[in-house]
């Protein structure tokens, strides 16, 4: 009786360790160094600067944001402007008839709501207060509000920008079909309260210089033996 061929048996693949929030920490901060929040602007004006930053280039929103101040003065003199008016010195920035009276309706609210301009109170409430009382203004969502609490205020708000959205998810942290706005508090329950600044700053500066929209840069990646994403094959 003739043997029958051998059968060809299969082997899967070794598993790929998946990098942890703490490790991307660990090997990202030698690449770009140590980070330690340092606020930019006072809350209100880190408010209007991050409205102005939306679907620009950092240049061109620090440019409308500086015309804007001059223009007016003061960020009162601009919530009593109409938003022809609010307009016209932020053109560079693109969006001008979107962003001004978006605004112009923020400046309004806070001052209704508090009299005031100054949002230092914030910092007294609990993160999920802050967050929360900055989401009920007009046109504000998830980024803008961590923005402000974390780069102005210090608070432990994680900001999921295009950069850190796209890094984690390639690094399995987040689905495939999860949004950015829903990114927020996953990414956040990750890392410590005293980590969450540094992480948000390292993905960005990744995504940036390494794990590229278009074309990313495996090969030169320290997280890459850690990444589920990776083009690069070992063996």
């Amino acid at each position: 009786m003739a043997k029958s061929a051998p059968t060809s048996v299969r082997h899967p693949k070794p598993r790929r360790p998946h990098v942890t929030p703490q490790e991307v920490l660990d090997l990202l901060t030698p690449e770009y160094g140590q980070q330690s929040p340092k606020p930019r602007f006072d809350p209100i004006s880190e408010l209007v600067f991050t409205i102005l930053s939306q679907h620009t280039s950092d240049l061109n929103s620090e440019k409308a944001f500086h015309a804007l101040q001059k223009h007016f003065g003061s960020w009162e003199a601009v919530a009593a402007a109409d938003a022809e008016a609010i307009a016209e010195p932020i053109r560079s920035g693109g969006l001008a008839r979107i962003k001004a009276p978006r605004i112009k309706d923020v400046l309004e609210r806070v001052l209704d709501l508090r009299g005031s301009l100054d949002l230092s109170f914030l910092k007294d409430l609990s993160l999920e207060e802050a967050k929360a009382w900055l989401q009920a203004l007009p046109g504000i969502g998830p980024k803008t509000a961590a923005v402000v609490l974390c780069f102005s205020l210090g608070m432990p708000a994680m900001a999921v920008d295009t950069h850190v959205h796209r890094v984690s998810k390639r690094l399995g942290f987040i689905g495939p079909k999860v949004t950015a706005d829903q990114a927020h508090p996953i990414l956040e329950a990750m890392v410590d309260p005293d980590e969450v600044y540094a992480f948000h700053v390292d993905l960005i500066t990744h995504g940036r210089r390494v794990c590229k929209a278009q074309r990313p840069l495996c090969g030169e990646c320290v997280l890459e033996w850690g990444c589920p994403s990776s083009l690069v094959r070992t063996p």
